[in-house]
């Protein structure tokens, strides 16, 4: 309940607590239309007077909410508002609106004032109405200023990425020229300068032993030789990956929302449920508040399976579409008709045909909403897989580049060098010492295979993890 509590104060209590966009679109539309259908039902003579005096009310309104937003909730594009405030704005908007309806009937077309008739409907549905459209539009508001983060993150990440990038191409440039330059010399040297030394103790008849052992350094020296060339391709540039794309600004657009894309069952049952209590208390009491909600409650239960249809992807929305609304229009419509049939006696029911219209209205600016709320929640999904793949890319760039400066530039290619130098050596003083005794020269050729070992090792583990 707390959380609840406290998701929709971040949500409501924002910039769009009070908002004209939402007011026009969705508040007032069906509040004068509530309206008129009251005061036809008063004393109005025609429907042109109703909507006269409905009209006096909403013009208060209006004007009511321009103050109260300017002084109550002023910086609330700055800053989150009390609760207790925007909920007072909310209901006294109902209040006023409400009143004035009933001052200009009174006033206006010598109408009594009838205020328990007028202002309930109208303090319920305007303050309901206007903290769900700032409850839904203000989330829909957090999600995109969410997305506009994520997308501002994902530019420095993507940045980041390609300096890398290019940072580690010219690293394995510089890596390939340290190979070629000074270890692949060195290491054709040190390879025939065994092949010679293995034709000169050919010539000279040298144990089996001597022989076994520089047969296994020399094809130790091809094994090295071959491993530094693939480490040199591993270095090659044509195996960075190619930097991610943005596939977006992140930008959200309302228009392009306008045609829903689900139907949301718990959306359009609030919506239903609010609009029946505040046209049917008016005209029929609680009776009416009932066959409200059970109407709303069956409308919702024949729109679950087009909702899973829609959401599971099974069946194209140009076909889900024309069978759902004209669907609610149908059901809304029979249910009014047979409502005397199954005992619901309401003194002033609506005519099947406004009902059933009505209510597919409703139904689709409820599906708006839920499609604006799914739209801005998929962009932030995306924004989100996005940032968190190019976080760890930059993670993994940064990391090879790390290696690639502190070991193979500075350690492992001094250490390696160091190891093939001292075979090179001690071959060199094999060949230079005539009076080195057998046990000698195998102790350096054993040395100089084990160098050579590790040799192979240190480059096996200079490899770029990918």
């Amino acid at each position: 309940m707390k959380f609840a509590l406290q998701r929709f104060r971040y949500a409501a209590t924002g910039r769009w607590a009070v908002s004209i966009r939402t007011y026009l679109a969705i508040v007032f539309p069906f509040g004068y239309l509530t309206s008129i259908e009251r005061e036809e039902l008063l004393d109005a003579k025609s429907i042109s007077q109703a909507a006269l005096i409905a009209l006096g009310g909403e013009l208060a309104c209006a004007l009511y909410l321009f103050v109260a937003q300017a002084s109550l909730l002023g910086n609330r594009t700055r800053e989150l508002q009390p609760l207790w405030r925007c909920v007072f704005v909310w209901f006294s908007a109902g209040l006023v609106r409400g009143f004035f309806t009933a001052l200009n009937a009174a006033l206006g077309f010598d109408q009594s004032y009838n205020f328990g008739v007028r202002l309930p409907a109208a303090i319920f549905y305007t303050g309901v109405a206007m903290a769900l459209a700032a409850f839904y539009f203000g989330t829909i508001e957090r999600r995109r200023l969410e997305v506009r983060a994520m997308n501002s993150l994902g530019k420095v990440l993507e940045a980041e990425e390609l300096g890398l990038t290019e940072i580690e191409v010219k690293r394995r440039l510089h890596a390939i020229a340290v190979i070629e330059d000074q270890l692949l010399p060195q290491v054709n040297q040190l390879r025939n300068g065994i092949k010679n030394m293995l034709a000169s103790t050919w010539a000279a008849g040298s144990n089996d032993v001597e022989d076994k052992t520089l047969e296994a350094l020399y094809q130790q020296s091809l094994s090295l030789s071959r491993s530094l060339d693939e480490q040199k391709k591993s270095y090659g540039a044509n195996v960075i990956e190619k930097p991610l794309k943005s596939t977006g600004d992140g930008s959200f657009s309302y228009l392009a929302s306008l045609l829903p894309r689900v139907i949301s069952i718990r959306v359009t049952f609030v919506m239903i449920l609010v609009g029946s209590f505040s046209g049917q208390f008016a005209r029929n009491g609680f009776d009416g508040v009932i066959a409200g909600a059970i109407g709303a409650t069956i409308v919702t239960l024949y729109l679950l399976p087009f909702s899973q249809l829609l959401k599971r992807k099974l069946v194209s929305v140009w076909i889900i579409y024309p069978f759902a609304y004209v669907g609610v229009f149908i059901v809304q419509g029979s249910f009014n008709l047979l409502q005397p049939k199954v005992g619901i006696m309401l003194e002033y029911p609506f005519p099947a045909w406004y009902s059933g219209l009505k209510t597919a209205y409703g139904v689709f600016i409820a599906s708006i909403i839920a499609s604006l709320i799914i739209s801005v929640q998929d962009k932030f999904e995306g924004e989100t897989e996005k940032g968190t793949k190019l976080s760890k890319k930059v993670e993994s760039i940064s990391t090879r580049n790390q290696f690639l400066e502190d070991s193979i530039f500075v350690s492992r290619y001094g250490t390696l060098q160091g190891k093939i130098t001292g075979v090179t050596m001690a071959l060199h003083l094999m060949g230079e010492m005539k009076n080195v005794s057998n046990e000698r020269r195998s102790e350096l050729l054993t040395d100089a295979n084990e160098m050579l070992a590790e040799s192979i090792n240190e480059i096996e583990r200079l490899r770029v993890v990918q």
